[in-house]
């Protein structure tokens, strides 16, 4: 780690990681896109092996990509808009984040590690994913945004569709 944070930006730092759950949970999504950076990257990389992920977005399987503050604006407006057919209704979710560690802090960067749960209730039928995040946030205009954000998903076998708020 470069450097220890006091514990005013330890608590800033994790702040935005249950921020974005809230957001998420709230269904806030402008909110929850004023968290992130223009040229964000949201990545979750799918197993290629029983314990190796994929390493390459542009060229292996993931489970989803999304690049750019553009995108993530365009998914959030066809969940409120009732645009994506998959989403309609929404689930209700629960999003828990813990274990959160700092590994790497500079004065413009942070680099956080997670781990997360969320429950999902949707149609009378509920079920639950978890894993792992790793956050990049960037200093931007003053404030902790997120920057990168990859997501491993540990329990992968998916018996419905896979979207940003379900994780």
């Amino acid at each position: 780690m470069t450097g220890a944070p006091d514990f005013a930006t330890w608590q800033m730092l994790c702040d935005l990681l249950h921020e974005e759950a809230a957001y998420l949970d709230e269904q806030r999504w402008d909110d929850w896109l004023d968290l992130f950076t223009d040229d964000a990257v949201l990545w979750a990389p799918a197993w290629d092996a029983e314990h190796q992920l994929t390493r390459d977005p542009m060229r292996e399987v993931s489970l989803f990509y999304v690049e750019g503050k553009p995108a993530l604006s365009d998914r959030a407006w066809r969940w409120s808009r009732g645009e994506s057919p998959a989403s309609q209704p929404l689930p209700r979710t629960s999003h828990l984040i813990g274990n959160v560690r700092v590994q790497e802090l500079t004065p413009a960067q942070a680099v956080l590690a997670a781990r997360w749960h969320t429950q999902i209730y949707r149609a009378r039928r509920t079920w639950s994913y978890a894993g792992s995040y790793r956050h990049v946030l960037r200093l931007d205009a003053g404030r902790w945004r997120i920057a990168h954000k990859t997501i491993v998903l540990t329990n992968d076998l998916l018996d419905t569709t896979l979207d940003l708020y379900h994780v």
